[in-house]
């Protein structure tokens, strides 16, 4: 075996490879998503992505990129890389590729000026990356669902458990509208002026957010081969108090609505709660059978519960690593509200 080559991807090679990242990926050639390749690690607006693959010789057989994303720390704006998407061929697993791999993303990201470095890993990799990387554990995440057809869950009881847990559903879900309380919903995009005034707004009452800019959700909402819809809440007023970008199923996934991104303003009561119970009575209009998220703090969780959201912990937490001497213990203020590290 030659000796392994690790090194960035130009944006003109990914198409290149794309058999070596199918077979990666455990899929036909046909079935990998190019696209997305392109559109996360190319395209992202911050233009500061970074794919590397190894090579064995001409072979791909094992990859990883991150995305930058800026953050406000404390009211200074941070960058930081978002890892995501590692493979490695199973022929060279257990020989400490996957370990160069990293290292070679977290000094590249260190030499581009980001200040930590964050990933989402697998339980296997969880070992890896907290015992011979250095990285530490940050913060868990929780993963949460909320059924909206009820008939699923009385399904092992015939036809009558169907039909008495619709009905005890339906009654359930009465009362998802007086949830908005003050607020009130509507489906759509919100204008560049008013998204920055809105964004200005949740970033001063918090200690650790990802920033926004509006062509970055624009970008964000942009997945090729993805559809959304854009959830928002206003008060009496008219004023934006709360938003979520939420991903609708594709054919081979489950009905349901998956709400990867949320924002709401820390100084609006009830905000949060009106939120989740829009992109509910959202979901059920549009028959689908549940509402997930991924999100953090016990603040979100017990506004969620209230919903009838159920929460199950992950089995492995948000890591990360500091590329040169900076504190990374004001990202534990981090409330995580954000799918970026699976790109939901």
């Amino acid at each position: 075996m030659t000796e392994l080559l690790v090194r960035a991807f130009a944006r003109d090679e990914v198409r290149d490879h794309v058999a070596s990242f199918a077979l990666l990926h455990g899929v036909r050639p046909e079935e990998f998503d190019a696209d997305f390749m392109d559109w996360w690690f190319f395209r992202n607006p911050t233009h500061e992505g970074l794919l590397s693959g190894a090579f064995d010789g001409d072979a791909l057989v094992g990859y990883v990129g991150f995305a930058a994303q800026h953050l406000r720390v404390n009211g200074r704006r941070v960058s930081a890389a978002i890892l995501s998407s590692a493979f490695t061929h199973p022929d060279h697993r257990g020989k400490g590729l996957f370990q160069r791999l990293i290292r070679f993303l977290v000094e590249a990201a260190g030499a581009r000026g980001h200040e930590a470095v964050f990933g989402w890993p697998n339980e296997t990799a969880l070992r890896i990356y907290l015992g011979r990387l250095g990285f530490s554990a940050m913060f868990p995440v929780d993963r949460s669902a909320r059924p909206v057809s009820f008939g699923p869950l009385g399904a092992r009881f015939g036809k009558p458990g169907v039909f008495v847990a619709e009905c005890a559903g339906a009654a359930f879900d009465r009362v998802l509208p007086l949830r908005l309380g003050r607020y009130r919903y509507e489906i759509g995009p919100a204008s560049e002026h008013e998204w920055e005034g809105f964004m200005a707004r949740v970033l001063a009452a918090s200690d650790c957010m990802l920033e926004r800019p509006h062509a970055y959700v624009r970008w964000r909402l942009s997945r090729p081969r993805r559809e959304y819809i854009e959830v928002r809440i206003r008060d009496e007023r008219g004023v934006l108090r709360g938003w979520a970008a939420a991903r609708l199923p594709i054919p081979s996934e489950p009905p349901r609505l998956h709400v990867g991104d949320f924002l709401v303003d820390p100084r609006s009561p009830r905000a949060l709660r009106a939120l989740f119970a829009a992109c509910a009575m959202e979901a059920r209009r549009r028959s689908l059978e549940q509402v997930y998220t991924i999100a953090r703090s016990a603040r979100i969780g017990s506004t969620l519960a209230t919903l009838g959201f159920v929460s199950r912990r992950s089995a492995t937490p948000i890591v990360g690593i500091a590329t040169s001497n900076a504190d990374l213990s004001p990202y534990h203020a981090w409330e995580y509200r954000d799918a970026d590290m699976d790109m939901f």
